[in-house]
């Protein structure tokens, strides 16, 4: 496939995408209108990001950029990458973390972290390809309400 790569920031004309790439991606259906609001909150640190080929959206990625109070420069995550499996191999991740990255730098970021599962090895390839290394080990926990026991 010779196909044209095209990423940019999402916009609100995005959000029918954005909702359907992430029931693809993390399972969790979010109505377009839900992520619309989200999308507008000037409060909100994380920035989703889109690639297109041939003015269909593919992929998506999400950059957080949050400024520190030790540190003099902003921390960036590269919390989210998914690509539709047909368009997996023809750069459309690579030029999504690039977009990320130019983006992050523009905002000061000096380093980025990258968040994927520890057995994604297609993920870990890709970053790795850009010159990402393992690093820290990142500890979660599910935060339950009480009502969820």
């Amino acid at each position: 496939m010779n196909a044209r790569i095209v990423t940019r920031v999402a916009t609100q004309d995005d959000v029918q995408d954005l909702a359907r790439l992430n029931l693809a991606f993390n399972g969790v259906r979010e109505l377009p209108e839900t992520i619309s609001i989200r999308l507008s909150d000037p409060l909100c640190v994380e920035l989703p990001l889109v690639a297109e080929i041939d003015g269909q959206v593919v992929g998506f990625a999400a950059l957080r950029v949050v400024p520190c109070v030790f540190y003099n420069h902003p921390h960036g995550e590269l919390t989210e990458l998914y690509v539709e499996e047909e368009f997996r191999q023809i750069g459309v991740g690579r030029e999504l973390v690039l977009l990320a990255e130019r983006i992050a730098k523009a905002r000061g970021v000096k380093e980025l972290f990258a968040l994927t599962g520890i057995s994604n090895q297609k993920a870990r390839r890709l970053y790795n390809s850009l010159g990402y290394e393992d690093g820290d080990l990142v500890l979660s926990k599910e935060l339950l309400d009480e009502d969820d026991h």
